[in-house]
């Protein structure tokens, strides 16, 4: 048991750092106490988080952010390096010389996101204006690094290797259907516009393949995707995880006409596959929507939906989530940046979502995504070679310290034959690379 003193008595923010850095990551149990002389009876394992000198224990002179209930912009966050990593809320003093419970929870709260910034053409919040990328450090879990300094610092102060259970790193692959099909349930006008574009450009092959696809005599290619992308987490022995948008028509939304029979049959077949919703890109701001979406996919699906993926990652902070939370969902995996892989909230390791203007803990647990596939592919534009020594680094990232890796694919980018499309056997080796790290 560990024993941290503190002798604020807001303790809702200090909890709930100490249960991500000391539960989730480390595996040890703790205990908060204003009281010294329980503190100075506990014999070993404690942390004094307040100004003055510690009689005994590891000193954490802390900068204030938590016994504070506001939200206000930080003029100096005292940017430093410790250890040859990025850290802030230096003060040069205790053993470990910043705060770095502040520096946690301004990083796990996603505090930067409440404070007022130029949003991007979807509303979101931009990667360029995250504390994180501004000092080159978003592609390193940077709050799981400091769990470890802190692991060190106890065992230095005389506590066991045996007093933690750390976390196991772990392969999580989840994937957006955004486009169940390709050329199915498009309609006669789609279809048959298409068929005049790949006529004007010479393109008989994909003129035939839209043809046999439509009569049926051949699968689908983006469907096809689907059940290639099951047949491997199946040979792998890992679940999957569908992300499954249902909303309106259109340029951000689906874009069949019809009903899509065969694939809404097909998802109440999936047996090692968890069914998640891909709340479309209207469901910002709109509860109703969100709500409505959640109960038809439920009708499809044949089974209780209670995670998520917010289409083109469009979600605001708090409001996004609190009305997840209200529409009974208990999970969600859209943390991330749509042009920037990396840890968005500075770790890999799933953590409830704390609300800053309500000062209070939500039952949501998010689940930091690292990669997606449509960063490298549309907005970095990188090669596949370089993609694939991207993410078996970001993947070695997560393993030093016990994080997930969560990567995030669209069928839609990874159909057709791999002679074809070079992200295919991207994905492949990276996924199996993955493996080979969990298994070691």
């Amino acid at each position: 048991m560990l024993t941290i003193y503190t002798s604020s008595e807001q303790t809702r923010r200090l909890q709930f750092v100490a249960e991500h850095l000391f539960n989730h990551i480390l595996g040890i149990d703790f205990q908060l106490t204003n009281d010294k002389n329980f503190y100075l009876s506990q014999s070993k394992n404690q942390i004094w988080y307040t100004e003055e000198k510690p009689e005994t224990g590891l000193h954490i002179v802390p900068a204030g952010l938590l016994s504070e209930t506001g939200i206000h912009p930080i003029d100096d966050l005292k940017m430093a390096e410790f250890r040859n990593l990025f850290c802030f809320f230096y003060s040069g003093n205790g053993d470990i010389p910043f705060d770095l419970f502040s520096a946690t929870f301004y990083l796990l709260s996603l505090y930067e996101e409440y404070l007022p910034s130029e949003p991007d053409e979807h509303g979101r919040f931009r990667h360029q204006n995250s504390l994180l990328f501004q000092n080159q450090v978003l592609e390193i879990p940077v709050i799981d690094r400091w769990a470890y300094f802190l692991m060190d610092e106890l065992i230095r102060l005389g506590a066991e290797n045996s007093d933690f259970a750390l976390r196991k790193f772990r392969l999580l692959s989840t994937y957006d259907i955004d486009h169940p099909y390709l050329y199915r349930y498009k309609g006669f006008l789609k279809n048959g516009f298409g068929f005049l574009r790949d006529f004007l450009k010479r393109d008989y092959p994909k003129m035939k393949e839209r043809f046999l696809c439509i009569v049926r005599k051949t699968q689908d290619p983006y469907f096809q995707a689907i059940e290639k992308i099951l047949a491997l987490q199946n040979k792998l022995q890992k679940k999957g995880f569908l992300f499954v948008l249902l909303g309106p028509k259109g340029r951000l939304g689906r874009s069949v006409i019809y009903r899509t029979v065969d694939y809404y049959c097909y998802l109440q077949t999936l047996k090692n596959a968890t069914i998640g919703l891909h709340p479309s890109y209207d469901t910002l701001h709109h509860l109703n929507i969100l709500e409505k979406e959640k109960v038809q996919l439920e009708k499809i699906s044949g089974r209780n939906v209670n995670i998520s993926r917010q289409h083109f990652l469009r979600m605001q902070t708090p409001e996004t989530f609190r009305d997840l939370v209200a529409s009974g969902f208990c999970e969600d995996f859209t943390l991330t940046f749509a042009h920037a892989p990396g840890f968005r909230s500075g770790t890999a390791v799933p953590h409830l979502f704390f609300d800053l203007q309500k000062n209070e803990t939500l039952e949501l647990l998010l689940h930091p995504t690292i990669i997606m596939d449509s960063t490298f592919i549309f907005h970095q534009k990188l090669s596949p070679e370089k993609v694939e020594k991207k993410i078996k680094i970001l993947i070695d990232e997560c393993k030093k310290s016990g994080g997930d890796f969560l990567s995030l694919w669209h069928n839609s980018n990874l159909a057709g034959s791999s002679d074809e499309n070079p992200w295919i056997n991207v994905f492949i080796r990276t996924t199996e690379y993955a493996i080979s790290v969990e298994n070691l």
